[in-house]
């Protein structure tokens, strides 16, 4: 359901919403969905809570998920960042290795003339 260019119908905690975004509808509906799983989850818990308080818990509970995402994203690049050194001193040791094992070009058209 969409009421124009820009503009997606979503219901979060039996609420209708429009939501206008450049975004996909689909990926908005998908946000959408996930903010009324994470309301549901803390009505559930707590149904006398205020439709207020549930949101800014929900918020605070989503918020805290992306944090612990970036934090970890961060750590994964590290991870990745010291496997590429490793690798890259790897690759050089190996070429440093080759490189004087074998005897080069111009030493062998020297020997051979």
């Amino acid at each position: 359901m969409s009421d124009g260019p820009g503009t997606t119908r979503v219901t979060i905690l039996d609420e209708p919403f429009a939501i206008r975004s450049e975004a996909d509808p689909e990926y908005t509906r998908r946000v959408a969905g996930h903010v009324d799983g994470s309301l549901r989850e803390i009505r559930d818990k707590a149904p006398s809570m205020e439709p207020f308080q549930a949101a800014v818990l929900g918020a605070m509970e989503i918020t805290d998920e992306l944090f612990r995402a970036r934090v970890r994203q961060a750590e994964l690049e590290g991870e990745i960042a010291e496997r590429i050194a490793k690798l890259a001193a790897a690759v050089g040791e190996a070429l440093k290795k080759t490189a004087a094992s074998s005897p080069s070009k111009k030493g062998k058209e020297t020997r051979a003339r």
